[in-house]
């Protein structure tokens, strides 16, 4: 029996291939699909953190924006009374003098 052949028949043949192929095509449209829910995911984290950061980000502006009121606040009342001890005068023209 060491000649003994197997031989398969045509119709069987292009049955399993074509088996295999449409389970090739389910696989590839089953992994794209779960890649597809994985990226989203992944888009929704990165989204979630960068709402974070720049909640982070709005609170120090908000906070700077305290501070520089804060020191606005006594300038503008320095200003006020430099300008009130400073005050620009008129020359005073000689012919007033005689």
């Amino acid at each position: 029996m060491v000649g003994f052949i197997l031989t398969m028949s045509p119709n069987i043949a292009i049955i399993s291939a074509t088996i295999a192929v449409v389970t090739l095509v389910l696989a590839i449209f089953g992994a794209s699909r779960l890649n597809q829910r994985n990226i989203e995911k992944l888009l929704e984290q990165l989204e979630k953190r960068f709402d974070a950061r720049f909640d982070t980000v709005l609170a120090e502006i908000r906070r700077l924006d305290q501070r520089i009121d804060a020191v606005e606040r006594p300038l503008d009342r320095m200003e006020r009374q430099l300008e009130a001890i400073f005050k620009p005068a008129l020359p005073v023209e000689a012919d007033n003098f005689k």
